[in-house]
């Protein structure tokens, strides 16, 4: 009887825990929703103005991306705010990232937003700053909420 009760409250505890973890994902994925523009960027430490006014559209566990240039990425977004830094996995569904998951890092300060990405074709672990360096496999874009 004492066996079945401790197992009982393991399962009640991992599943409340499990519920919290949750329900933080939930949270931080609706402070993401909306639109984002990119004000900066810098990939291998070098400034990466090509990109600057291209969009990031979070809506609900999706994402789309609209580069400046004026193609369209589409995709799933996975987040773990449990994590330090937050993580933040952006699996490509369709575009020309299409079955590549970006690995990265977010930080989110009101309106402001700074993702450092592992680019899916560079080997390279989830960043774990936010800093690029030339070798490092590493995209930083600083964006802005879309005020509408």
């Amino acid at each position: 009887m004492k066996t079945k009760f401790t197992l009982l409250c393991a399962v009640a505890l991992t599943l409340a825990a499990s519920a919290t973890a949750g329900d933080a994902a939930k949270k931080e994925q609706d402070r993401l929703q909306g639109t984002w523009v990119v004000v900066a960027a810098e990939r291998e430490g070098r400034p990466l103005d090509r990109i600057k006014g291209g969009k990031l559209i979070v809506t609900g566990s999706n994402f789309t991306i609209e580069t400046a240039s004026g193609a369209t990425l589409k995709g799933d977004l996975m987040l773990d705010p449990a994590k330090k830094p937050r993580q933040m996995d952006l699996t490509h569904t369709a575009g020309a990232l299409r079955d590549q998951t970006w690995k990265a890092i977010h930080q989110l300060d009101g309106d402001d937003l700074k993702i450092c990405y592992a680019e899916a074709d560079s080997g390279k672990d989830r960043p774990t700053e936010f800093t690029t360096a030339q070798g490092s496999g590493r995209l930083l874009t600083i964006l802005k909420r879309e005020k509408p």
